[in-house]
């Protein structure tokens, strides 16, 4: 089990989501921010190249589509599927600055795919929050 936030749960989302079939033109980069976290707040790239998880590291970034905070329990809300992306977004428990539109429309994609959600549930099943 992967600790949620630490370099070896890095280590297995990158390895859950470069297994997932290409989509051509899915592409972002997102900085996040997760504020309260056991050991404070927890800042992390993740890149997405054609629909995959090409790398997710600690760390910040200026060169990032946009920048997605929340706090830690929303942070585990969301990765544990007990709260709607979407839902967080709208409530304002979800912020997104930059270019919204990314995260929002162009990931869209593979927010729905059958082979997203199973990698969603691989990755919680080896997560310890």
């Amino acid at each position: 089990m992967a600790a949620f936030l630490s370099d070896e749960w890095f280590a297995l989302v990158r390895d859950v989501g470069s297994s997932l079939p290409p989509r051509t033109g899915v592409d972002a980069s997102l900085q996040c921010v997760v504020a309260g976290a056991p050991a404070g707040k927890v800042q992390f790239v993740v890149r997405v190249v054609d629909g995959r998880i090409a790398d997710i590291a600690s760390g910040k970034s200026e060169s990032v589509d946009c920048t997605m905070q929340c706090s830690y329990a929303e942070a585990c809300a969301l990765v544990q599927g007990t709260v709607d992306r979407e839902v967080s977004y709208m409530r304002g428990d979800l912020k997104i600055d930059g270019n919204y539109v990314v995260y929002l429309l162009r990931l869209q994609p593979l927010f729905e795919s059958a082979e997203f959600a199973a990698a969603g549930q691989s990755l919680r099943e080896r997560t310890q929050f």
